[in-house]
């Protein structure tokens, strides 16, 4: 799990340095690939399970719960994940 945190933060850096009037929030990942930012962590009924959220401290979060069609039931921390 600390290999794919790690290229999470390392996907979410790049992002920010290329994309630097998005301040603060979070970086969302899907797949390995950046599909979205966000000014704060919010409702993850809004995501599908398995997307990551990175913010700026570098702090990774992976929605989970629920289905596609009805979004994530909530963020967890993705060290306590069960991934």
């Amino acid at each position: 799990m600390s290999e794919l945190i790690e290229t999470l933060r390392a996907t979410a850096i790049r992002w920010r340095a290329g994309n630097q009037e998005h301040r603060g929030g979070v970086v969302l990942v899907w797949q390995g690939s950046v599909y979205g930012w966000k000014n704060s962590l919010r409702d993850a009924g809004h995501e599908r399970p398995g997307v990551y959220a990175v913010d700026e401290a570098g702090q990774v979060f992976i929605a989970e719960g629920d289905d596609d069609d009805n979004g994530a039931k909530c963020w967890v921390a993705a060290d306590s994940a069960s991934t």
